[in-house]
């Protein structure tokens, strides 16, 4: 069955450039830390899926690897993808002014992407290292509600970076354990692809 890439939701808000804690909660400043990583990722999607259409994505080069079945969906699953990265950014957005807190503000972003099998390998690369600051965050988190929040968005990460994964030709579980990263080498990583905030 061919699934269709419908936007669902309009272009995602916000990116920063600090994520130092504010208001009551010490939560606040991790979950702007996600949200740092969200945006990213939702506007990577929505800028490639709007430059590339469901044709560049049957021609690209890796498709050739797939059959119909498989590649015909691509380009659908990818909006999908697109589509939990908006949500994601906008239930973090919900819980840091619940708690008292102001989301992170959008940045400029430079992803250099110029084909389609350019925009699989860095949408591999960014999934990867979301599940990777999802990894290193999630026990640093004080409220259980949010810590539980934080655990289902990085499982649907790590669905993400194994599809994308499958699609780069790599193995789409290439470990039994995770690899924690750190804040600041999530964001070192990141920075390539920020240009201002």
């Amino acid at each position: 069955m061919l699934l269709r890439c419908a936007m669902l939701f309009g272009a995602g808000p916000s990116l920063l450039s600090t994520l130092s804690a504010q208001g009551p909660s010490p939560d606040i400043a991790l979950l702007n830390y996600a949200l740092t990583l969200e945006n990213l990722e939702s506007a990577f999607y929505t800028q490639g899926l709007t430059k590339f259409s469901s044709a560049d994505f049957g021609n690209a080069s890796f498709m050739q690897n797939f059959g119909s079945v498989i590649g015909g969906d691509v380009y659908a699953y990818l909006c999908l993808i697109r589509d939990h990265e908006a949500l994601h950014v906008r239930s973090l957005q919900a819980l840091i002014t619940g708690l008292g807190g102001t989301p992170v503000k959008p940045c400029n972003y430079n992803f250099n992407v110029a084909t389609v099998d350019q925009f699989t390998t860095v949408a591999s690369l960014l999934e990867n290292i979301g599940v990777m600051a999802y990894s290193g965050a999630i026990y640093q988190f004080q409220s259980v509600s949010i810590k539980t929040t934080a655990a289902t968005i990085a499982t649907v990460e790590g669905r993400h970076a194994s599809y994308l994964s499958l699609l780069t030709g790599k193995s789409p579980s290439p470990a039994s354990f995770d690899t924690p990263a750190t804040s600041s080498a999530t964001m070192a990583a990141l920075s390539q692809y920020i240009t201002a905030c």
